[in-house]
């Protein structure tokens, strides 16, 4: 990919976006075209119930929905909330709202009552599409208002359910439906997810039509794909757009992410595509149902939401022997802004993507130049309105000239390539110097008998935060502390860099729900095993 280096500005910026779609054309109308158009197409199978979806029943549905929508009075400004797994009905529920224009706020459904009530209650749902599991939750969480709740998923007798809105209805017949146009233009919001709250309570992003609408991905009608992500994050935001824009054939699950659950969908379903963590990836790499053969229908292989091993991605490559490898540097605010294709390097995050300029900035806001490490600073060229009901946070972020300010410590090499160096607000402190927790984890690695690691500070009156690993070790394969200990004094000479606070192994790491580690219940974790 293209990338030019403004030596006099110190910004480095992607190639030109283009589009064959004009941005004002609801994402609504578009998806509504492409599934009347090419109705026996397979856009969705469940791996639960069997359940296989083409464009034609799909777009029965959420046309059915999008006119019970508009029944309710709901519209552009109004807001539908989901709180549930991936099932079979989330898709059609998705397209219904984004052919009524009416944004849907996703929120993951292992939230606790608490942080279900701190999230709905900026954007305050009419209507909310939840799973039967966490219905008393979501009414308990939302009870100051008191939405409309209806069960999209293992139904209750007596309340609502998805099928009462699926049912055949008075109005217009799907070919005769006429989508609603966009009030606010391109710019109108859409979609609205969590950010993903490692480092604090997760905030409401404003996703709008002009970001979704993409006519060039890596994936076609003929890709079946699988992305464990639900409509809460960004990945599986994509995976939503994947099946509903593209025609790719989506395999659903509501089962929990495991290594061999992963490796039996490969098989039963000739998956193409996938995206996954680089926890994800690991556990794969020491699967034993995870053969090449068992994998040989995988085509394209993408991760992201952190740093791979070079030992677990040498190992990926001899299971996924036909794959091509990519992974993207992403996140809610900003969509995904680089992509290191082909994967010749695993360290880096890749080049600025079409349309996409970076900067790399220090503390005094100066623009830094190639291999000095700085905060990432990243320009989308499209306008992003911010977190929802929150301006004061948005500002934080995105200043007046509409730079999103990642929080993310990088650099760019003498190729144009961007390295993540940390996440800012992870910066640790030995007696005053800065260190990255990634930094270390990275040195650590390199070694071949560790499948993770998640590096903590932990406080100590005199050292500061004092390195600490918590380690995951790859089965069959022993390893001291000491090794690792002595291994990392030795890849990076900087007393502060040292794992002062020692090694803890263990059999498991605290990750969410996306595969990104959760540093402070590391932490407890790590001083639970002294």
């Amino acid at each position: 990919m293209n990338v030019t280096w403004d030596s006099r500005e110190k910004i480095w910026s992607g190639p030109p976006r283009t589009s064959m779609y004009n941005e004002d054309t609801s994402l609504g109308k578009i998806v509504f075209n492409t599934m009347r158009n090419y109705p026996k197409n397979v856009i969705q199978i469940s791996d639960n119930d069997g359940i296989v979806v083409t464009n034609e029943m799909a777009i029965t549905w959420a046309v059915r929905i999008a006119q019970q929508l508009k029944k309710r009075g709901l519209d552009h400004q109004s807001v539908v909330g989901f709180v549930a797994k991936s099932s079979t009905y989330v898709m059609p529920v998705g397209v219904a709202c984004l052919l009524n224009t009416t944004p849907f706020h996703a929120v993951n459904p292992i939230f606790d009552e608490a942080t279900l009530k701190y999230m709905f209650e900026i954007t305050k749902p009419a209507m909310i599409f939840c799973d039967g599991e966490v219905y008393d939750t979501v009414r308990e969480a939302t009870k100051d208002w008191s939405p409309e709740i209806i069960i999209i998923s293992h139904p209750i007798d007596g309340l609502p359910s998805i099928e009462n809105m699926l049912a055949q209805t008075n109005d217009l017949p799907v070919m005769l439906y006429e989508p609603e146009p966009l009030k606010n233009g391109s710019d109108q919001t859409v979609a609205i997810l969590c950010s993903s709250g490692t480092t604090g309570l997760p905030k409401a992003v404003c996703i709008s039509n002009s970001v979704l609408i993409q006519d060039t991905m890596l994936v076609d009608s003929e890709t079946i794909f699988y992305i464990t992500s639900g409509l809460d994050w960004i990945s599986g935001l994509w995976a939503f757009m994947f099946c509903i824009l593209f025609g790719s054939t989506r395999i659903i699950s509501e089962n929990p992410f495991s290594a061999e659950y992963f490796v039996h969908l490969v098989k039963k379903y000739k998956i193409t595509y996938a995206t996954l963590a680089p926890i994800h990836l690991a556990a794969i790499g020491a699967c034993k149902d995870a053969t090449p053969f068992a994998l040989s229908s995988m085509r394209n292989l993408n991760y992201g939401g952190g740093i791979l091993s070079q030992a677990t991605l040498t190992r990926i490559q001899e299971l996924f022997k036909n794959a091509t490898y990519n992974s993207a540097y992403a996140m809610s605010e900003a969509g995904i802004m680089t992509m290191n294709f082909g994967i010749k390097n695993a360290a880096t995050a890749g080049r600025p993507n079409p349309g996409v300029r970076l900067r790399i900035v220090d503390e005094s806001g100066n623009n830094l130049g190639h291999n000095e490490v700085g905060e990432i600073y990243v320009h989308t060229g499209k306008p992003w309105n911010g977190y929802y009901g929150n301006p004061f946070a948005t500002r934080q972020i995105q200043d007046f000239k509409g730079w999103i300010h990642t929080g993310d410590l990088g650099y760019i090499d003498d190729d144009n390539n961007l390295y993540i160096v940390d996440r800012m607000k992870e910066t640790l402190k030995y007696k005053g110097i800065h260190y990255w927790p990634t930094e270390i984890e990275n040195a650590i690695l390199e070694l071949p008998q560790v499948k993770a690691v998640c590096v903590v500070g932990v406080p100590d009156e005199v050292l500061w935060d004092a390195a600490g690993a918590l380690v995951l070790k790859n089965q069959g394969c022993e390893i001291s502390a000491k090794e690792i200990i002595d291994h990392v004094a030795k890849r990076l000479p900087v007393v502060s860099k040292h794992i002062h606070a020692g090694v803890r192994f263990t059999d498991k790491l605290p990750f969410n729900a996306n595969g990104k580690y959760m540093r402070k219940t590391a932490l407890e974790m790590f001083k639970a095993l002294n």
